[in-house]
């Protein structure tokens, strides 16, 4: 039995990743966030109740789970305390139970401003929280950590060159002026950071040290990383498995111990600009719209839908090395006489079978479709594979012959008990 289980998006985001986490950290001690910060939104429905996580592992819905905010996540402390107090306000212990990586990085206001700037003048669709320029600051080692707010003077003069750089940008560069009030950002940091001041801790040497089982939670998904991803029109981070070392600290052959599994949808759906080969801009992608409620949690943008492409799944099975699957929204399918499936792209006057990484050939990809027939019969809520249309398990069996991986699991409907076992009822504590 392997220990650890890594729970993957598989197309651009929003594929249902919240409600697996949650429904599978039953089986965990532990559960880890490594990567993206309040971008993501993971949407969860427990005995009727709806909860949205931002920053905060999903897993913490259970109360006996540990959570972990990873060094590989950039925290915007005035959602994240926000977050806990919420969760808080509704019965469910958290603030003891989770801990926050001190080597991470802040969001801070003035990577928001730059958010927004940046998208008036280029857009690409980002949710405007400040992510991507928190992850530029990192890298362009003008970075704020969580470790830096123990120094008051080291962070209010870091803070302070900071400030005069985007002020600076702003002016000069955009001719825009910004009213960044330095003593304001710096004081209403630390009187977050005296809130969560005692989860700060080396969470690398905790995971590490850690005998339990540990689950391992990614945000976006695997065609918005920032390597593997339609670049330009992608998130800050690695959203795929390659951000599991640098997000978390942990050696490679830690996660030789883990079983990687990846969560789709029936369809496809990406919010933003970029480009999408299956999109469907007509009556038949507003259906899928309209069944799948396809509205982001995180900005309540409508996201844009198309059918299910098999050349992009076949990317994210392959740059993640999953195990396998789990499938999403079926149901949404369940009014349509006929269904296709994108199996190659023509590009050029030539046929591909493989995800190209150039924009232009991106755009250019006509899908290659297969056609099925509709089942047209309700799948919502079932329990069992016999409760399944013959049809619904033709299109799933294709799906595996042509990914070459199993299906694991059906998610069945939106609330945690809506799930059926592909693979003869087992529970997971036996898959991983």
């Amino acid at each position: 039995m392997k220990n650890h289980l890594v729970v993957l998006g598989a197309q651009w985001g929003d594929e249902g990743k919240g409600k697996i986490v949650d429904l599978l950290s039953s089986d965990f001690d532990a559960v880890v966030r490594y990567q993206g910060g309040s971008n993501a939104g993971h949407t969860v429905f427990v005995k009727g109740q709806k909860f949205v996580l931002h920053l905060l592992p999903t897993g913490l819905l259970h109360e006996h789970t540990v959570g972990v905010v990873a060094q590989g996540m950039v925290i915007d402390l005035e959602l994240l305390v926000k977050e806990i107090e919420e969760l808080e306000s509704r019965g469910l212990r958290v603030y003891d139970r989770l801990y926050i990586s001190d080597r991470a990085h802040l969001v801070l206001p003035y990577h928001k401003i730059m958010d927004a700037l940046f998208e008036r003048k280029g857009k690409i669709g980002t949710t405007l929280r400040g992510i991507g320029p928190s992850y530029m600051f990192k890298y362009g080692r003008k970075g704020i950590r969580v470790c830096d707010l123990r120094d008051r003077d080291r962070l209010y003069n870091l803070m302070k060159e900071n400030i005069e750089f985007v002020r600076d940008l702003c002016e000069k560069v955009y001719c825009e002026d910004h009213n960044l009030d330095l003593e304001q950002i710096y004081y209403n940091t630390l009187e977050n950071y005296e809130k969560i001041r005692e989860r700060m801790i080396d969470a690398t040497l905790l995971l590490l040290r850690y005998d339990g089982r540990v689950l391992f939670e990614g945000a976006q998904g695997t065609l918005l990383d920032i390597d593997m991803g339609t670049y330009p029109y992608v998130t800050s981070s690695n959203a795929s498995a390659l951000g599991l070392s640098n997000g978390t600290g942990l050696p490679p052959k830690y996660f030789s111990e883990a079983y990687f599994l990846g969560v789709f949808k029936a369809y496809t759906t990406r919010v933003g600009e970029g480009p999408f080969p299956t999109e469907l801009k007509d009556e038949v992608g507003q259906e899928l719209r309209d069944r799948g409620r396809e509205y982001g949690s995180t900005t309540g943008r409508p996201r844009r839908c198309g059918w299910l492409d098999l050349v992009a799944l076949k990317h994210a099975v392959e740059v993640n090395g999953l195990d396998g699957l789990v499938l999403t929204k079926l149901d949404v399918l369940d009014t349509f006489e006929e269904i296709k499936i994108g199996i190659a792209y023509e590009v050029g006057g030539r046929v591909i079978d493989h995800f190209p990484a150039s924009l232009g050939e991106l755009y250019e990809a006509k899908p290659v479709y297969k056609t099925f027939k509709g089942w047209l019969k309700d799948t919502r809520g079932a329990k069992s594979l016999e409760e399944l249309p013959p049809k619904a398990i033709e299109y799933i069996e294709f799906i595996q012959s042509y990914l070459g991986i199993p299906v694991v699991m059906l998610s069945t409907g939106p609330e945690r008990d809506e799930y059926l076992w592909l693979r003869g009822g087992v529970e997971i504590a036996r898959l991983v």
